[in-house]
């Protein structure tokens, strides 16, 4: 699956003692329209993973081009109750709390919806509260063979 393209989303979340969690996610994808349902894919043994079977809300932010830095930082290696530190990058709080990152090409707040066992992975599947639109970024990242890219020209 690593040659499969896809973009990179940071899906916060807070923990239950309301600090700040973000993961560097790519299996990432629109659900349904009606009603509106996306889905990421988190590690069982992840950080943030027990965190969403406590939160009210999360949501998943669509990193630029130019948030390198910010998918590298949500996506290294930490413990359960480690603290993330996201002040270097602009962010503003969404209705439940979690961040967004107002950097980013789109975003989405969302209201838990289901958690569905997949092997070592849990999905979460979120309904779709708020579109935001505050996000300014222009060129998406995209992640592929396990390396960043961006968008190069149109293909027809």
């Amino acid at each position: 699956m690593a040659r499969l393209a896809g973009g990179v989303a940071l899906l916060t979340v807070l923990d239950p003692v309301g600090r700040d969690c973000g993961l560097t996610v790519t299996a990432v994808s629109s659900v349904s329209l009606e009603p509106p349902l996306v889905l990421a894919c988190v590690k069982k043994d992840g950080f943030i993973h027990d965190a969403l079977f406590v939160a009210d809300g999360w949501s998943l932010s669509f990193l630029a081009a130019d948030q390198l830095a910010l998918s590298d930082y949500a996506a290294r290696e930490r413990h359960p109750g480690a603290r993330d530190d996201f002040s270097p990058w602009p962010t503003r709080r969404a209705a439940r709390g979690e961040l967004i990152f107002t950097g980013a090409v789109a975003a989405v707040e969302c209201a838990p919806f289901s958690l569905v066992d997949a092997g070592d992975h849990t999905i979460a599947l979120g309904r779709v509260t708020s579109v935001a639109r505050d996000a300014d970024g222009a060129v998406p990242l995209v992640h592929v063979d396990r390396r960043y890219y961006e968008p190069g020209p149109e293909v027809s």
